[in-house]
């Protein structure tokens, strides 16, 4: 069976992080474990505080789990700052790594504390395989605003050599076009390559915990031996294929949730 290890926050909500994450992974067909790095405040409509758990805590939770169970791949999701990175970074040197770069919410909101990106840059991204940032975190990531997604990729590529490849999802790109572009972007021998998978924009309200669910679901297809672009496709046909599904459940009274466990059922 295979396995992964999500290191992520947790939302009471049930809609993002941790709990979407495990949703995911079920929904993907492997086996989910995690590790907690902070307790969140939130719901539908937003973040109101954060709680970073210790990170000696962290470590142990991690340990316990690679220590009994074999791990395929690790999916990183809200770090928070440079203290959770720095007890994280140690555990992702002999595993398949895939980062999403937890900085904003869709809702706009922060989800850092000190230091986070300097730590990301010099203790995560060095040891991961792939990251998986939104729009906004591309740019803050390549340092440059008003880039093109090309150039912001390319700078990234170059100043960490060791990355493979780059997934950009297309949901907050030309949100007035009726079609959907993801974009994995991958390096293959000393060139960018890139994979498009496009699907019909989704009109829904149900979009909260999208990132965490193509991160981890991503991650999920790496886990079960798909290379790198059929993961990348097949994680965007289920994400995509979620939110189709999802839409017209009204869960909360904000950015409403995926409906994860209606894949199962298709």
């Amino acid at each position: 069976m295979p396995a992964v290890l999500s290191i992520a926050g947790s939302d009471p909500s049930g809609g993002a992080g941790i709990q979407a994450d495990i949703k995911t992974f079920v929904a993907a067909g492997v086996y989910g474990a995690a590790a907690i790095t902070v307790l969140t405040v939130q719901n539908t409509a937003g973040v109101s505080d954060v709680i970073p758990l210790e990170p000696d805590f962290i470590k142990q939770q991690i340990h316990a789990v690679l220590s009994d169970i074999p791990i395929d791949v690790i999916k990183t999701g809200m770090l928070f700052d440079d203290r959770i990175a720095l007890a994280v970074a140690p555990f992702l040197e002999t595993h398949v790594v895939v980062c999403d770069p937890v900085m904003v919410a869709s809702s706009g909101d922060l989800l850092e504390g000190g230091h986070l990106l300097n730590a990301l840059e010099k203790l995560i991204f060095p040891a991961c395989d792939y990251i998986t940032p939104n729009v906004d975190e591309l740019e803050r990531i390549c340092g440059l605003k008003d880039v093109s997604v090309l150039d912001a990729v390319e700078i990234i590529f170059k100043r960490f050599p060791g990355l493979s490849g780059i997934v950009v999802k297309g949901g907050h790109i030309d949100k007035d076009l009726p079609v959907v572009c993801d974009r994995l972007f991958f390096r293959e021998h000393g060139r960018v390559r890139i994979e498009e998978f496009r699907h019909k924009r989704v009109k829904s309200g149900n979009f909260h915990g999208t990132g965490c669910t193509f991160a981890s679901a991503f991650a999920a297809f790496l886990a079960k031996k798909k290379d790198a672009f059929e993961a990348f496709r097949m994680a965007s046909q289920l994400t995509a294929g979620i939110i189709g599904l999802s839409a017209g459940y009204d869960i909360g009274s904000g950015n409403s949730p995926l409906m994860h466990h209606l894949w199962r059922t298709q």
